[in-house]
């Protein structure tokens, strides 16, 4: 950790070409990346079977980059159907869109540019037409994709939401933030998506952690949800894409 600099916990896997990490420094901002859970998939077999009847479905939403590869998983070594493609489907993000495209050999989706379940729920009503009889699937995990789904119901869409993954916490999530929080200076803490709130949230309580005089920060409205859930008050929430928003929130 640069002492020059003032920390702070992003709660995320890291990667070598994140542009958070890159950004934060650029303003004498030291990042901290701890990996808050991990995934694990389930009801594949179940996921298979309705994807191997797409005549039962007006399309298909894939709201995070894992939710592709669910599908993948559960396709195994088969192609996803032809009849897809004629479909509605949808992608939340450009990250989503293009797994999709380059998993499934070019799949096209829309809401590349959608950034958040709002975004992307006004494109379906504006794209998708009156007639809704068939559900839209949705392969989904735990603690995703919920104010997605109510909202399409809510304007009366059917939704098939099919729990493919689940979260878990990170075997090294403890010790690393037991050792980050050592640091009298490590005042905020950025959640990205609300598995970084339920291992947060555990690990607070266990350990007596006070969050007081600490700046907590929320990227995404699901991942302000779920801190509201959870009792823990937002100071701010950005858009995943607005890292100049983020930054602000820090220096302020």
């Amino acid at each position: 950790m640069d002492r020059n600099k003032r920390p702070v916990i992003l709660l995320k896997v890291p990667s070598s070409d994140d542009f958070y990490g890159s950004a934060l420094r650029s303003h004498n901002l030291d990042p901290i990346f701890i990996t808050p859970s991990h995934f694990v998939f389930k009801n594949l077999k179940q996921l298979q079977a309705k994807l191997l009847e797409p005549h039962k479905y007006a399309g298909i939403i894939f709201a995070t980059p894992r939710c592709v590869h669910a599908v993948n998983e559960a396709l195994g070594k088969t192609p996803l159907p032809s009849c897809w493609r004629a479909l509605h489907n949808y992608s939340l993000g450009k990250n989503t869109h293009s797994a999709a495209w380059i998993t499934f050999q070019n799949l096209s989706t829309l809401g590349d540019h959608a950034v958040n379940a709002n975004n992307l729920c006004d494109l379906i009503v504006e794209t998708f037409g009156p007639k809704r009889d068939l559900p839209l699937l949705m392969p989904c995990g735990n603690g995703v994709g919920q104010t997605l789904r109510l909202r399409l119901v809510a304007q009366g869409f059917r939704v098939d939401a099919c729990e493919v993954y689940e979260s878990r916490s990170h075997p090294d999530f403890i010790n690393q933030m037991r050792h980050a929080l050592k640091f009298k200076r490590m005042e905020t803490i950025v959640f990205f998506g609300p598995s970084s709130v339920r291992s947060s949230l555990e690990f607070f309580g266990d350990y007596n952690v006070s969050l007081k005089d600490r700046k907590l920060i929320a990227v995404g409205s699901g991942t302000r949800k779920a801190m509201e859930e959870s009792g823990m008050q937002a100071d701010g929430v950005v858009d995943a894409a607005d890292v100049d928003h983020l930054i602000n929130i820090i220096k302020k």
